[in-house]
């Protein structure tokens, strides 16, 4: 790989870490909020942004993957809450996505050069 592409694909990894530490505290706003519109909007914004990013980085594909099974099963534990509330664990599922993340958000480090 050229310095160019690995100086590219570093820039990549930067911009994915620190989507998924807005993501993370957004996460903790709308558990907070479960009803609020915008941040949920906000929080698929970083999905999408995260999607773009991690669509360049294929060596983190796996660890992305898990990150947007968890995203879904916060969701739509949030979701099945506002029926059954005593029926769903959300912190559980909050530390399994937040486990995701940060898995996801160390391999990201990984590519990053050291400075």
């Amino acid at each position: 790989m050229s310095a160019p592409q690995s100086q590219a694909l570093s820039a990549i990894a930067f911009q994915l870490a620190a989507t998924l530490e807005a993501y993370d505290e957004a996460v903790v706003a709308m558990l907070a909020a479960p009803l609020d519109p915008d941040l949920y909007r906000r929080v698929s914004a970083q999905i999408d942004q995260m999607r773009m990013y991690a669509a360049a980085l294929p060596t983190l594909s796996g660890a992305w993957v898990e990150v947007l099974i968890r995203h879904f099963e916060l969701t739509h534990g949030l979701w099945r809450a506002q029926r059954e509330p005593e029926a769903v664990a959300l912190q559980e599922l909050h530390a399994q996505l937040r486990d995701s993340v940060q898995r996801l958000s160390k391999r990201c480090f990984q590519l990053m050069p050291a400075a």
